[in-house]
């Protein structure tokens, strides 16, 4: 007696180090694995991982295709199935993900899930198999013996806990992919928006000096007939496509090289300078009032896009306005690395319906009573 139950402290022990062994081994799997930004990685991974941890002598990763299992990859001692789909009624990894559980069997030629014919080839006396998610299983992975062997409790939870982080890593490659999309649309997306930026911005020159040229002809052709007001009106015609000509050769370098968070000093303008350049662009009605903190005239920001954005707030806040009146505050909060500006008008607002179009390129409000839309 007293020699038994040193056997089984011993066995107990030895146990009790190969779980200890698997769960360093799963850390070091699940890191690697949250570093795959592929499918042909997870798997490569797995497949290696699977046999190690449970001393199999092979192991599948299946995939679910529709209504077939697609035996994606394997690692074992010989051949299996690899690149092969089964109809998923017809083989244990269909039965595994269809009913979202596990199975372990000790003679594969005593189990009417199993199809013996495929089987027969193959080195496999047993097996284990078990579902890769839980909710809706998206594959299975599958050890396998060339001798008859039960695994018992500690090595199915070891091979479940490795399905389920298979899972989790199959979802950030899913992620990864749809955001590697997202990428290559946006920078698709950004090259139309550059062209169109400079076919806009060469477009648009053309009409503004024909203005331009034709105010000087008026100012030179007229000699001194014309009143002081209408000599100052044509200055500030001059002046207004003299800025919109600058502001379009901003937007157009802007759009090209893309510098957008990486701004040279020499792009930079502070508060008060920014706030001279939009009251050249705009007229502002003299019974509206622009409440500007402080603050705000001692920041820097970039140039471009700050001064089309503010342009178009106010612009926007004195065109939508209900009454001749109002006041717009513009105020600018520091805090540790960032400004946060506030433009607030006291008009009647943007419908709450209409609020989570309204950062979306090329999106306008409805046409309102006074003709415009919203920018």
């Amino acid at each position: 007696m007293p020699h038994q139950i040193s056997n089984a402290a011993e066995t107990l022990a030895d146990r009790t180090e190969w779980y200890i062994d698997a769960l360093e081994k799963l850390v070091i799997i699940s890191q690697e694995l949250s570093h795959a930004r592929d499918l042909n990685t997870v798997m490569n991974i797995v497949r290696k991982a699977a046999r190690e941890l449970t001393g199999a002598d092979g192991a599948t990763f299946v995939l679910r295709d529709g209504d077939k299992c697609f035996y994606a990859e394997e690692n074992a001692i010989s051949p299996l199935w690899k690149g092969q789909r089964f109809p998923i009624h017809t083989c244990i990894s269909g039965w595994v993900m269809m009913n979202a559980q596990a199975a372990y069997i000790e003679d594969i030629y005593h189990d009417e899930r199993i199809p013996v014919a495929a089987y027969r080839p193959t080195f496999v006396k047993s097996l284990a198999m078990v579902p890769i998610r839980r909710n809706n299983p998206i594959g299975a992975i599958g050890n396998y013996w060339a001798k008859s062997y039960r695994p018992d409790a500690e090595e199915m939870s070891i091979l479940e806990a490795l399905a389920n982080i298979t899972a989790i890593a199959l979802e950030n490659v899913s992620l990864h992919d749809q955001v590697q999309e997202k990428i290559r649309a946006l920078e698709a997306s950004n090259f139309e928006l550059s062209r169109f930026a400079w076919i806009a911005s060469h477009d648009l020159k053309s009409p503004l000096r024909a203005i331009d040229h034709l105010a000087q002809w008026i100012e030179n052709d007229s000699g001194d007939t014309l009143h002081g007001d209408s000599k100052l009106h044509l200055q500030y015609l001059r002046q207004r496509v003299h800025r919109m000509e600058k502001l379009l050769d901003d937007f157009l370098s802007f759009a090209q090289e893309k510098k957008k968070f990486d701004v040279p000093e020499t792009q930079m303008i502070d508060g008060k300078g920014l706030m001279k350049d939009i009251s050249e662009l705009i007229d502002i009605p003299p019974f509206f009032r622009i409440n500007i903190d402080d603050n705000f005239y001692t920041v820097r920001v970039p140039q471009v896009p700050f001064q089309q954005v503010l342009s178009n707030l106010i612009n926007n806040a004195i065109k939508h306005h209900d009454r001749d009146e109002g006041t717009i505050r513009i105020t600018a909060t520091e805090n540790d690395t960032d400004y946060v500006f506030t433009i607030q008008d006291d008009g009647p607002g943007i419908p709450e319906d209409k609020q989570d179009k309204i950062f979306e390129m090329f999106e306008t409000g409805e046409t309102s009573e006074d003709g415009y839309k919203g920018h």
